[in-house]
């Protein structure tokens, strides 16, 4: 069951918290807490290695926020202020793989979800226009919804690196 309420918090508190979303960051906000990571996944042992490499590459940011509910249940996990003395990376991967196998999450679910984003959208204030939400969608139901990437406006703004979990099923320190 979709949480509307819950759904336009998180929506509302993502577009205050990173102005400069574009529909597909929003979309892909939507996907990961839906079906979390799972599309990510070859395998643990390359999950890790991945997980390894971005972690050893990030800059560093001690003081951030280190869990950020993305609603449904699910959190990503930033890797900037993580400390793997506190969280080892092994454990966040074990973690990062059994929630994607936990939870497979539901296309009906998502396209509802996706609906409630389109009519709730005067209420969020991002910095796009219904209009590119519109047509972003469009192309992007066409396509099949897949996953999708962060804008590169996102990217080189907020320099994102996380992992998603399900909030709470884990012992990681939240």
């Amino acid at each position: 069951m979709i949480n509307k309420i819950e759904l336009i918090d998180v929506l509302s508190r993502h577009a205050e918290k990173y102005p400069l979303m574009q529909p597909c960051d929003v979309v892909k906000l939507i996907y990961q807490s839906e079906f979390l990571g799972g599309h990510m996944i070859k395998s643990p042992e390359q999950s890790f290695l991945r997980l390894t490499d971005e972690f050893e590459h990030v800059e560093k940011t001690p003081g951030a926020e280190l869990f950020e509910y993305i609603g449904n249940g699910v959190s990503r996990v930033n890797l900037s202020p993580l400390d793997p003395e506190k969280y080892p990376l092994s454990q966040l991967n074990r973690d990062f793989c059994e929630s994607a196998n936990i939870r497979r999450g539901s296309m009906e679910d998502f396209l509802a979800k996706l609906d409630i984003l389109t009519s709730e959208f005067p209420r969020f204030g991002f910095g796009f226009s219904a209009d590119q939400l519109e047509d972003y969608l469009k192309k992007y139901r066409e396509a099949g919804c897949p996953a999708v990437s962060h804008s590169e406006k996102y990217r080189l703004a907020y320099k994102p690196a996380y992992r998603v979990i399900l909030k709470g099923n884990f012992n990681c320190g939240d």
